[in-house]
This record gives C-alpha cells, structure tokens and sequence, in this order.
C-alpha cells in the first residue's frame, strides 16, 4: 500500500518497478499487479507537476483491475483543498480548460473523488484510511454508514461532518506519552478544534472494539519513507 503519490508519475512507476508492472503476466515470474495488488491511500494528486498523469493512470488500472487496485480518499480528493494546491491550476494551463465549466476535467474528477471510499479493511484485521481516527471514529459502522456522493465540509457543524474530517484529516500524536485527544495546531493553526492528534490509548481501544490488529494510515510524509 502506498500515499501521498501528490501527483509525481515518476514515483508511481517506481512503485510498478519495484512490485510489477500490469503487463507483467503471473506465468512470467513476479505477476505484477494480477499478483500482488495495490492499495493507494490517498492524496493521488496536487503538488507535484503531473497530477493528470497519475490520477488517470490509477483510474485506468482501477478499471482493468478491478480487483486488484483500490484506491481510498485522501484530503487532497477535495475541491476546495485541490483547488488551492496545484490541480486547479495543472487542469487550466496544461488542458486550456475553463474549470468553471461544471465538464470541465477539474469538475470531473471532483464528482468522482465524492464517490471514493474513506476506508479499506485488510484480512478483517488490518484498517487502512488517509489520516486517522480522531475524536469520533470509535466503531466501523460509522465508516459504512457514510453515504456517497460525500462533500467534505470543513467548518465543522454536525457529527457526520466531524467524522468525515477526522478519517481524513487527522494525526497521531508525536510520541506514545501524549494520551487522549490534542489540538493539532500544524493543521488548525486557527484553533478551531475540527483537526485533532489521537494518542496510542485511543488507538489500543479503537482496536479493541473493533477486533482489529493495526491501523495503517499516510497523509504524513516520514524521511525513511515508512514509520511505525
């Protein structure tokens, strides 16, 4: 599994290098994506200089393979955050689109971004969202519950809302000695409480509750690439 692509095509072809490419066949030794299967975890665009290429690329595979590719939404699979960080942008100078156009590319992919979903669950073991379990997210039925298409708002308001925001939004805290909920003032340097850090106690009776063994998330960039 695998985040925070931000629109570096080259860095999904290193991903197809090192665990095979989609042409790879299974007779021919390593199977590629027929084999192994991946796990996106968000955030396929903006930033870098080829979102186009690269959440294009996923969605033709999601398409050939339906079984094996499963992308989830990330917080940059929203308009108003991609709006400001690169795709917008990307959309109107390299397609010569007007993205008010509610066909333009932009508007597009946005619509299908509502339809993606917030959540994977691994071998009933293992959950595997975009940023965390925050506050609210104390029991899996919460995640099916969302109904799709799903708009992110972010003036907080309802618990729904609030839901939403933290499986999207949200952080571990910075050491295992930091318990509970904490504001998360990287992220909500206006202190308006909707972004949060959960310590290692919320996590140990989120997985109790859940009979689950692990949560694996991304929106975090670490230097070695995977943090435990």
């Amino acid at each position: 599994m695998f985040g925070e692509l931000r629109g570096e095509y080259s860095q999904l072809m290193g991903i197809f290098e090192l665990w095979g490419a989609a042409y790879n066949s299974y007779e021919e030794g390593d199977g590629g994506i027929e084999r192994w299967g991946l796990l996106f975890l968000g955030d396929f665009g903006d930033r870098g200089n080829h979102s186009l290429e690269t959440i294009c690329l996923l969605l033709a595979l999601k398409i050939q393979y339906p079984q094996q590719i499963h992308l989830i939404r990330g917080n940059h699979e929203d308009r108003w955050i991609n709006n400001s960080f690169g795709f917008f942008e990307e959309c109107e100078f390299r397609l010569n689109e007007n993205s008010s156009d509610e066909y333009s590319v932009f508007n597009r992919m946005n619509r299908l971004f509502e339809y993606l979903p917030l959540a994977a669950i691994i071998d009933n073991s293992i959950l595997c969202l975009h940023g965390g379990i925050g506050a609210t997210l104390k029991k899996i039925d919460q995640i099916e519950k969302l109904t799709r298409p799903l708009d992110v708002v972010h003036d907080v308001e309802t618990d729904k809302q609030r839901l939403v925001v933290d499986i999207l939004w949200s952080d571990p805290t910075d050491n295992d000695q930091e318990l509970g909920i904490h504001e998360n003032v990287i992220r909500d340097p206006q202190g308006t409480g909707n972004i949060v850090k959960f310590g290692p106690d919320i996590v140990a009776e989120f997985l109790a509750a859940n009979n689950l063994c692990k949560i694996i998330r991304a929106h975090e960039c670490v230097m070695d690439g995977m943090e435990r």
